[in-house]
């Protein structure tokens, strides 16, 4: 039984689903709170109908919730698993040459460096090597340089003749 790989497409796809799911999340929150309203109703329902009303509609918002917190959290042992983000929230500290011991732990012995963040707290992900595959701005630089040199060439030539 080999297990499929999964790629980048598939991740985004995967997270664009979470994002829909996530608005009807919202949708479902509305509309209970409407049901509670006396005003939101078409009908003079009775207080129980629509407490009624809004057990049913609480429920689903909080399963649509717990259906996209699942999958998140799916899609963020995916990007620990390749090494993208770290498998636990790094410390931010100062680092200057006061550290701070734990309690209770003697002012000699070993200390454990916390885990920094680093990159701005995008971990091991570059954004430089991400930058370098759009060649938009490369491009972009080139046709201006080339219409540079193309108004020097003109100048030259206009200033020869």
């Amino acid at each position: 039984m080999a297990s499929e790989e999964i790629t980048p497409a598939d991740r985004i796809r995967e997270l664009n689903s979470i994002n829909e799911d996530l608005t009807s999340v919202l949708q479902h929150a509305g509309e209970s709170i409407k049901v509670l309203s006396p005003a939101g109703s078409e009908d003079a329902d009775s207080l129980e109908a629509r407490k009624a009303q809004f057990d049913g509609k609480a429920k689903d918002v909080f399963v649509a919730l717990q259906s996209a917190t699942a999958r998140l959290r799916r899609q963020a042992y995916a990007l620990e698993e390749a090494g993208i983000i770290a498998a636990q929230a790094p410390t931010l500290s100062s680092g200057g040459p006061q550290q701070s011991r734990p309690q209770g732990a003697a002012p000699g012995g070993k200390q454990v460096e916390p885990e920094r963040i680093n990159n701005g707290g995008l971990g091991n992900l570059d954004v430089g090597w991400l930058n370098s595959r759009g060649n938009k701005v490369g491009a972009e630089k080139e046709a201006e340089l080339l219409d540079e040199a193309k108004d020097l060439a003109q100048r030259e030539l206009g200033q020869t003749t």
